[in-house]
């Protein structure tokens, strides 16, 4: 049996991240069936408009945590108070996102805790009133379930674009401030946020994907997907052939060991299928694939199918997209 489901909330520059969203969702599903309470944790600095937005989508009560050390991400200071909110409300499932942060504080937070740890979780079940994970294993060649019996507490990082974000909004959650408990002796502290160059749009944003495969042959081929995507006002992505060509950059990467994602239109064009591929874009609203193979597994999750070669089939889709973008744009939205 799993009690309450504490999460903690993610945001950059005093704006919440979609992912915690996405936590907010599986979190109201698994307390909903369990019949139990949703708690997010939300820690920085000048976080009261994010706090607000949580308390009304989906939480039955939002932990905020302020203090001027908190305002940058801080690990030694962020395993220390997520600890201590854990023991003082005793959830049994801690969400956290599978990333920089999730992926430094998990580990230590289990470990201080003496909880197991499902990390880069894409899946949960409950199967007779216990959950089950799922996640990637071996690079994301396989998918894996994990079960975890008796444990006071259970720490899961959830991979971003894994789970939809749900339309919670409801009556006003009550937040209540805890105090951080800092230690000024601390030896950690810092001094610079470095910000990564981020690539032109987040793939787990886009609502129009144009990826490509090992069917396009040649790296100056993606100039195709690119032209598409543009006709279209999406952005361009990849399979893991593309990746390990060098071809594109890791954030291109559509796949269990990329990213996870949910557009509106995604255009699959070159690529054959894997499972690993499949698992992260499956849930698109729409998926059209071109291949030239008609047994390409691709074709068993499109909802659109062009067998055909994607050097006689892009270009015409790319002449169709500009002149409905010139004659019906409206069509495109």
């Amino acid at each position: 049996m799993v009690g309450d489901v504490l999460v903690l909330a993610e945001t950059e520059d005093g704006e919440l991240d979609s992912l915690s969203f996405e936590m907010l969702g599986l979190a109201r599903e698994v307390a909903d069936h369990l019949k139990a309470k949703v708690l997010v944790l939300l820690m920085g600095q000048g976080l009261e408009k994010a706090a607000d937005t949580l308390s009304q989508n989906g939480a039955d009560e939002v932990l905020l945590m302020e203090h001027p050390s908190l305002k940058h991400y801080n690990p030694k200071l962020y395993v220390r108070n997520v600890v201590e909110v854990i023991k003082r409300y005793k959830p049994n499932l801690f969400l956290l996102g599978y990333t920089h942060i999730g992926m430094e504080i998990g580990p230590a937070v289990a470990s201080r805790l003496g909880a197991p740890l499902v990390s880069n979780c894409i899946g949960i079940s409950i199967e007779k009133d216990s959950l089950r994970f799922v996640k990637p294993l071996y690079y994301g060649k396989i998918c894996g379930k994990i079960c975890v019996e008796k444990a006071e507490h259970i720490v899961v990082s959830v991979q971003k674009g894994a789970f939809p974000v749900k339309d919670l909004r409801g009556t006003k959650a009550p937040i209540t401030r805890v105090a951080a408990t800092i230690d000024e002796k601390t030896r950690v502290e810092v001094l610079e946020v470095i910000k990564q160059v981020k690539g032109e749009v987040d793939l787990t944003k886009a609502e129009i994907i144009v990826a490509g495969g090992r069917g396009l042959k040649e790296a100056k081929n993606i100039r195709l997907l690119k032209e598409l995507a543009d006709a279209l006002g999406g952005v361009i992505a990849c399979s893991r052939p593309l990746v390990d060509f060098g071809w594109l950059p890791p954030e291109y990467l559509v796949g269990l060991s990329g990213k996870t994602v949910r557009p509106k239109l995604y255009i699959a064009v070159g690529i054959s299928g894997a499972p690993q591929h499949i698992v992260a874009m499956k849930d698109s609203k729409v998926i059209v694939a071109v291949n030239k193979d008609p047994s390409a597994p691709i074709f068993r999750i499109a909802d659109y199918g062009i067998v055909g070669d994607l050097f006689q089939v892009v270009p015409i889709l790319i002449e169709e997209a500009k002149r409905l973008k010139t004659t019906n744009p409206q069509i495109l939205k």
